[in-house]
């Protein structure tokens, strides 16, 4: 399952990727994110290993973040996998000029097992909770930049 995700943010794009790879600020705009781990590598930087812990609707959810590539400010992609799914993500940051950065999420989500019968039905609620997401990561990061103006 492919899922395409973009959102508009009045923010220099310097400002963006400083919030988006600071893993400090992550539970403000992931709600849900108990816990962050570093297993290996530098947090953020090729290679590096770290475990995600959430509190989903009461089930303790355990995702093994990898990251595959990364060229900053433009792009981060990385794999999140967990039992029976894994997720390719790509996050693209488009510089708009005058203050403003366009983000762009693509998620390839792989399903095994009965994940893959849960997986098809879950689609739209994975979709509307990314967009919550990176409604909430807009209002933080902007909120952040009225404050320093």
């Amino acid at each position: 399952m492919k899922t395409r995700h973009e959102i508009l943010i009045d923010a220099p794009r310097a400002a963006v990727w400083a919030a988006f790879d600071d893993t400090g600020r992550r539970p403000r705009w992931q709600p849900t994110l108990r816990s962050i781990t570093q297993k290996s590598g530098e947090p953020g930087e090729v290679g590096s290993v770290a475990e995600c812990v959430y509190d989903e609707d009461g089930r303790t959810i355990r995702i093994t973040e990898t990251v595959t590539e990364r060229r900053e400010p433009d792009f981060l992609a990385g794999v999140h996998a967990r039992s029976r799914a894994r997720t390719i993500v790509v996050n693209h940051f488009e510089d708009l000029g005058d203050d403003r950065t366009r983000w762009v999420v693509y998620a390839n989500h792989f399903f095994e097992g009965i994940m893959k019968v849960i997986g098809a039905f879950s689609g739209k609620r994975l979709s509307q909770r990314m967009e919550r997401d990176l409604e909430r990561f807009k209002l933080m990061v902007e909120s952040a930049e009225a404050d320093s103006a």
